[in-house]
C-alpha cells in the first residue's frame, strides 16, 4: 500500500488514476481517491453551525469522526469531487480540535482516503454582545429535537385549537373567567377573511411532518403549502415561543440574540420578536419590540432589507411606551419604515441580529453593527400594573398583506426558517 500527503492532499491505494470518462460519471472502485479542505482553511477558529466543505476525486461517501466517535457523514457530489457537512461546534470544548474525514470511493468497504481537519473552536466569544454581560438564557439546539421544556409552539394567546402536542407549561388560566390561553395557531384570522398572515403554526402538518426539526447543531421552522384548498388560511408553518420571561431593570439592560438563516422564497415572513408573556393578566397587547422580521415581496421588503419595530396602538393622548425618538442611526437606516438595507442579500445565509434592551430605549444590530436605537418603554397601555414581562418568539408566516403583497412562492414550498443559536445576556 502506497500513502502518500501534501498541502493536505492523501491518498490511500495502488489504483490507477482514472480517466476523464470515469471521473465524469459516477466514481467506480478503480477511481482514485483525494481528499482535499476547501473550507474553513486548516487551523482556522470556527464556531457555532460551520459548514465544512471538501474536495476530491473519486468520493462515494465521506464521514466525519472526533477520535472514533462519528461527528457527520458528509452529502457528496454526484461525480464525486466535492462534498460538505455541517457541523455543531457546541458539542465540544473550547480550544484546539482535531476531527478526521474519511472517504470511501466505488465499493470497498475500506476506507480510501483520510485526511485530518485541524481547527480551534470558540464558542464564548461566538457573538456580538457587549462585554460586561452575562449570559442568563442560551439554547444551542444540539441534540436532535426541540427542547419542549423550554419552548412553546403557540401564540400566548387564546383562539386556537388544543396543541397537537399537549403541554401543560404552555398553557395557563385567565383569573378574570378562566379562558385558557396559549392556543392560539395564527395571527391569520379565522379563516373567514384575509388576516395579517396566511398559515397556521403546527407541531405535525396534514401530511405527518414534523415542522420542528433539530440537526447539526440548529433549529429549523418548516412551512408547507399543505391547505391550499382552504380560503386564506393555506399554509402550515411553525413557531416556538420561550416559556421563560425576561425585562430589562434600572442599571441591568438584556442583550437578546439569535443566529439566523432566512429563507429566499417570496411571500415568506420569518421573525424574532418580543411580547407580553403569562403574568397574572390577560396578555395585553402592546407592548412588543421586533429584533428581526423579514418579509420578502417585491414592494420594498426585499431581500436585503431587514425590518426593526417598536410597536404602540389604540392610544388615548400620547402612547405610554413613547416617546419613540430615535437616537441613533446607521446611514443605510430608514427611520420612516425602520427598515436597514444591507448593500448583500440577507436571506439563505446565516446572519447575527441583536437587540440592546433597556428600560427606556433599544438599540439593534445585525452581524455587530449598530443599525439604530429608538427610545421605548415596555409598559401597557394601561400602565405597568397590567404590563407581563416579555417571552421571545421566532416564527415562520407565510402570505397575508404585507408578505404576501406580491403572492407566495408555493413553488418553492417546502422551506425553512433556521435558528442556530438564542442566547440572552444581562448587565
Amino acid at each position: 500500500m502506497v500513502v502518500a500527503a501534501a498541502a493536505g492532499l492523501v491518498l490511500l491505494g495502488s489504483a490507477a488514476p482514472a480517466s476523464a470518462a470515469s471521473l465524469a460519471g459516477r466514481p467506480t472502485s478503480a477511481t482514485r481517491v483525494t481528499l482535499r479542505v476547501a473550507a474553513p482553511a486548516q487551523g482556522s477558529t470556527v464556531a457555532d453551525t460551520t459548514r465544512l466543505s471538501l474536495t476530491g476525486t473519486g468520493l462515494t461517501t465521506v464521514r466525519i469522526y472526533r477520535l472514533a466517535t462519528p461527528v457527520a457523514t458528509a452529502t457528496v457530489s454526484a461525480n464525486g469531487t466535492a462534498a460538505s457537512a455541517l457541523i455543531d461546534t457546541t458539542q465540544f470544548r473550547d480550544g484546539p480540535l482535531v476531527l478526521t474525514a474519511v472517504a470511501f470511493g466505488g465499493r470497498p468497504a475500506l476506507p480510501r482516503a483520510v485526511l485530518p481537519l485541524r481547527m480551534t473552536v470558540d464558542n464564548a466569544h461566538a457573538d456580538h454582545h457587549p462585554t460586561g454581560y452575562q449570559l442568563v438564557f442560551h439554547d444551542e439546539f444540539a441534540g436532535t429535537d426541540l427542547d419542549r421544556g423550554t419552548w412553546c409552539t403557540r401564540y400566548e394567546y387564546d383562539g386556537g385549537p388544543a396543541p397537537q402536542v399537549p403541554d401543560a407549561g404552555c398553557l395557563w388560566t385567565d383569573p378574570a373567567d378562566g379562558t385558557t390561553f396559549g392556543t392560539l395557531d395564527t395571527l391569520g384570522g379565522d379563516g373567514t377573511y384575509q388576516g395579517q398572515e396566511s398559515e397556521v403554526y403546527r407541531d405535525y402538518n396534514v401530511d405527518g411532518m414534523k415542522m420542528h426539526t433539530v440537526q447539526d447543531g440548529y433549529l429549523a421552522l418548516h412551512a408547507t403549502a399543505t391547505r391550499l384548498d382552504q380560503p386564506y388560511l393555506k399554509y402550515e408553518s411553525a413557531m416556538i415561543r420561550s416559556k421563560a420571561e425576561f425585562e430589562p431593570t434600572d442599571g441591568h439592560p438584556l442583550y437578546l440574540t439569535a443566529r439566523l438563516k432566512q429563507p429566499d422564497v417570496l411571500g415568506t415572513w420569518p421573525a424574532f420578536w418580543l411580547a407580553g408573556g403569562y403574568g397574572d393578566v390577560r396578555p395585553p397587547w402592546p407592548p412588543e419590540i421586533d429584533m428581526i422580521e423579514g418579509p420578502l415581496n417585491n414592494s420594498g421588503q426585499y431581500a436585503n432589507v431587514m425590518h426593526t419595530g417598536v410597536q404602540a396602538s389604540g392610544c388615548t393622548g400620547p402612547c405610554p411606551q413613547g416617546p419613540f425618538d430615535y437616537t441613533y442611526t446607521d446611514p443605510n437606516f430608514d427611520t420612516v419604515w425602520g427598515n436597514y438595507v444591507a448593500p448583500a442579500s440577507l436571506k439563505d445565509t446565516w446572519i447575527e441580529v441583536g437587540l440592546e434592551w433597556y428600560t427606556d430605549h433599544v438599540c439593534w444590530y445585525l452581524n455587530g453593527l449598530k443599525l439604530a436605537c429608538q427610545q421605548y418603554k415596555w409598559v401597557a397601555n394601561d400602565g405597568p400594573d397590567v404590563t407581563n414581562q416579555a417571552t421571545v418568539l421566532l416564527n415562520l408566516a407565510v402570505g397575508g398583506s404585507w408578505a404576501g403583497a406580491d403572492g407566495v412562492d408555493d413553488a418553492a414550498l417546502p422551506t425553512e426558517f433556521d435558528i442556530d443559536h438564542v442566547r440572552i445576556y444581562r448587565k
